[in-house]
């Protein structure tokens, strides 16, 4: 996935990785550090549960439509430009979160508007990080990286937790000197990616490596992996002409045999996706109904956990919240290569959604085993193996599968058009759940597991797309012998 012939490209793509993952893993730092803090502030008389009901709905709120409409606009701008003016107001607005909580401010609405500003800026850097990282991989294994990458969250949201366990948890000090060092910690990350951050690699340096690919791909004999609107198409019977089209119209045969990439001219039109007609790429709108549900289940979580252990006098609850991101890493990485090697997604991901709607509903029972703690740690880091495998996987992987399908080949760049879409109403529609959670926190899981059934459901016409799919495979297998 990094390595490369051409002169450098191999360290650049290393250290892009680097630098993207850890970009967004201390975006999540501080998100996870404020999740425990409110928890905590709530006991403090800073706000009521339902005001922090409120905060929360305003900040995934604002950042969801804030990336609904600032992430087409990272397709024509520079990208790392783009990232950072996010990231380093973010770091302003958590900086000043700090410091009205060290000087004891207990305005609720302070809070209220701090967190809408925290979450306009932080809209920038998903579609961002994820446009630069499409740029810099140009094989159809960057869905396997993006797998990995998908992790990000989750480390950074582990790293919140150590924070907020280890400075208030154990050593006991204010609630403020968590908030400073995740605040901090994304500062040194912001001023790394201003030196280092490369948005594309030249356009030369991108021609060797799509003709280096090409190469490899001949030599070896690979079949081109399926992507998500190919495998998924109505019509599966033009499903080897379609594929053979695609490859004869993106290399011209010269007399001597050798394949060179087509170089579009520069009075070829080129169209601009933007917001609306993203909608109507193929599978956007399922995947983006799913992955609302599923997003809405996560921040739940990652938003009430804490105080809903803390209502049951559960202790060491910030490393027991830390095991849904502990379960999410090699949850989303298995989903990925199943997807990927065998070319099935919505089969594996309308499961995993499911079983991990079982294992919450059991999370309630889980004050019955000899061990809490223990209980609890397992069955919440089943649900990060089931329920945020499916969220990293839909969040990464099939984002940047959606973007990159033939019907996108005229768009100058469609990665992070399609990133708005799928996250910023999955983020709305998260933010309305904040609303709900104040009134039914006595069966939170339950209503976790409502909206896990739900966005399976939305799943299940590619699911039958997928099944038709495989039985033709296989009965064109058949006749070949």
């Amino acid at each position: 996935m990094f390595a490369s012939s051409i002169a450098e490209v191999t360290k650049k793509r290393i250290l892009m990785f680097v630098l993207c993952f850890f970009q967004y893993a201390f975006i999540h730092c501080c998100r996870s550090t404020w999740s425990y803090v409110s928890g905590r502030m709530v006991g403090e008389d800073y706000f009521t549960k339902q005001y922090l009901g409120y905060i929360n709905f305003s900040f995934l709120f604002c950042y969801g439509f804030a990336i609904s409409i600032l992430g087409q606009f990272g397709d024509r701008m520079s990208l790392k430009v783009f990232i950072l003016a996010g990231t380093f107001t973010s770091c302003l607005v958590f900086t000043l979160i700090g410091v009205m909580i060290q000087i004891e401010v207990k305005h609720n609405y302070v809070y209220l508007i701090l967190q809408i500003i925290n979450g306009i800026s932080q809209s920038t850097a998903w579609c961002g990080v994820l446009s630069i990282l499409n740029n810099w991989f140009v094989t159809d294994k960057k869905v396997i990286l993006m797998g990995y990458f998908a992790a990000c969250p989750n480390v950074g949201n582990i790293l919140g937790d150590v924070y907020s366990g280890v400075l208030i948890g154990k050593d006991d000090l204010s609630l403020y000197a968590p908030i400073y060092l995740a605040g901090f910690s994304l500062f040194i990350m912001n001023v790394l990616d201003t030196f280092l951050l490369e948005n594309a690699p030249s356009e030369d340096i991108k021609r060797q490596m799509v003709e280096e690919y090409e190469k490899k791909k001949q030599a070896n004999q690979q079949q081109p992996q399926l992507m998500i609107s190919m495998i998924e198409k109505k019509y599966e019977e033009n499903l080897d002409q379609y594929l053979d089209y695609q490859r004869k119209s993106s290399r011209i045969q010269y007399p001597n045999g050798a394949s060179q990439i087509v170089i579009k001219q520069e009075n070829e039109q080129i169209n601009q996706l933007n917001y609306f007609n993203a909608w109507f790429v193929p599978n956007v709108a399922l995947y983006a109904f799913a992955f609302g549900c599923v997003k809405a289940v996560y921040y739940i979580l990652g938003f009430w956990l804490p105080n809903y252990l803390d209502s049951k006098n559960v202790k060491d609850v910030a490393w027991i919240t830390a095991m849904i991101d502990l379960g999410s890493i090699p949850g989303g990485i298995l989903i990925c290569l199943i997807g990927y090697y065998y070319n099935k997604r919505a089969v594996i991901t309308v499961p995993s959604l499911w079983i991990g709607t079982i294992i919450m509903i059991s999370v309630s029972f889980s004050g019955s085993f000899k061990h809490e703690i223990a209980g609890y740690m397992c069955l919440i880091f089943l649900t990060g193996l089931f329920i945020g495998g499916c969220y990293n996987n839909i969040s990464t992987a099939m984002t940047v599968e959606l973007s990159n399908q033939p019907e996108l080949k005229n768009s100058k760049s469609a990665t992070s058009t399609v990133v708005s879409v799928i996250m910023g109403y999955a983020a709305m529609f998260a933010a309305i759940n904040q609303l709900i959670v104040p009134y039914v926190e006595k069966r939170l899981f339950v209503y976790c597991s409502a909206l896990s059934i739900i966005g399976g459901l939305f799943l299940i016409p590619l699911i039958i797309n997928e099944v038709k799919r495989n039985k033709q495979m296989s009965q064109s297998q058949l006749k070949t012998y």
